[in-house]
């Protein structure tokens, strides 16, 4: 008899039946975090804050804030997060949105696109949701077409942000 357990033993699962023992969280979910600027940008007043709601199929998406030192960016977010690597990649796009007094003005003449590479991670030293981390990088571009040529900024940014919910909704 003891041969048996001795055999079932050496053949178990690392990890379980459910993570295979392989790292892989569930990445369906809403997420909330920050882009904070690299130390090297030079660009201190640069912030920026996004949700991303994943769902089990289809796109993820959401919105995103971007504050510079000269205007605050406001749009969508659109991914995708690999379920079988945890990867998400996504891209962003925003316009400034001014307000003054009651009315709101959308201007085009400027606007940030940019992409998303980040990992859904857990952190080991937490448990629950919330303990469902993604960290990457983004790289953002702001045009002013207001002067010809149109000015471009680039900012690189790391990416911090942590799961909110279970669901995508």
């Amino acid at each position: 008899m003891s041969l048996v357990f001795t055999l079932s033993q050496s053949f178990a699962i690392s990890g379980g039946p459910w993570s295979g023992g392989s790292g892989i969280v569930g990445v369906v979910g809403t997420y909330a975090g920050t882009f904070q600027p690299v130390p090297t940008c030079g660009c201190p007043n640069n912030l920026g804050i996004f949700t991303l709601s994943v769902p089990q199929s289809g796109l993820a998406t959401g919105t995103v804030l971007i504050f510079t030192g000269e205007r605050t960016f406001s749009g969508p977010i659109t991914g995708l997060a690999d379920p079988n690597t945890d990867i998400l990649e996504a891209t962003l796009q925003g316009i400034p949105v001014v307000t003054s007094g009651s009315t709101t003005i959308e201007t085009l003449n400027f606007h940030a696109d940019g992409t998303v590479h980040g990992r859904v991670r857990a952190n080991k030293k937490a448990t629950g949701v919330s303990s469902i981390r993604i960290r990457g990088t983004a790289h953002v571009t702001t045009t002013n077409r207001n002067v010809f040529p149109p000015e471009q900024t680039m900012t690189d940014y790391t990416v911090h942000g942590f799961k909110q919910s279970e669901s995508s909704s």
